[in-house]
């Protein structure tokens, strides 16, 4: 599988503030990604594994098989070697990717 949604939190109205202070516990090195409400989406391919945590927003994340919608407490995994596109909700995003 492509795709694997998980739940990096277990309350439903997570904050950004949480996702960083969880990233920094576990020392995991993130670079921080914003998208405006109507922005255009972003085609992305990685030769390694990603992964994306939503912060704040909402997103979908589509590949040529799949369409996976993340709001804020939602992680994604998205194996190597897999061409998506990340597309904005109604208020934007706020995401972070780590590898």
């Amino acid at each position: 599988m492509n795709l694997q949604k998980f739940r990096w939190s277990r309350v439903y109205e997570s904050s950004e503030e949480e996702l960083v202070m969880l990233l920094r516990a576990r020392n995991i090195k993130s670079k921080r990604v914003v998208a405006h409400a109507g922005s255009a989406p972003t085609e992305q391919h990685s030769d390694r594994s990603i992964t994306i945590w939503c912060g704040e927003g909402s997103l979908e994340v589509r590949t040529d098989s799949t369409s996976i919608s993340l709001q804020p407490g939602d992680g994604i995994r998205i194996d190597t070697d897999t061409a998506y596109s990340l597309h904005p909700g109604i208020a934007g995003y706020t995401c972070y990717l780590t590898k």
